[in-house]
């Protein structure tokens, strides 16, 4: 049940943020147990961005699992992750950061896990 929460300083159309989900979907199962079918995207484009207290181009990645994930996984969906976003919306990975946070609850679908 990941969730994966994308700012970004670009503006996007839908299509744009609608083919950077399918692409992501696509490296999903790259971490073990999760898929395009059991993931939330939320993509934001135009986020008022700064790096040294200028105006910066660039992404924020939020990437939430439920439960801990193997580390050499995680690492190589973020590299993927990395190309992903720079084909897809120009942004290049220097300017592109992510975090995982795994929790060790979940609610969703009227459940708790």
């Amino acid at each position: 049940m990941p969730h994966v929460s994308i700012c970004m300083s670009k503006p996007t159309d839908a299509a744009t943020k609608n083919t950077l989900q399918l692409e992501i979907g696509k490296i999903m199962e790259l971490i073990p147990g999760k898929n395009v079918s059991n993931t939330i995207f939320c993509i934001s484009d135009s986020c008022n961005m700064y790096k040294n207290t200028e105006a910066y181009e660039g992404a924020f990645v939020d990437i939430r699992l439920y439960k801990s994930s193997p580390a050499e996984a995680k690492k190589e969906f973020a590299l993927k992750l990395f190309e992903v976003i720079e084909a897809v919306v120009g942004i290049k990975p220097a300017d592109v950061h992510i975090n995982f946070v795994e929790l060790p609850d979940w609610a969703a679908g009227g459940n708790y896990f």
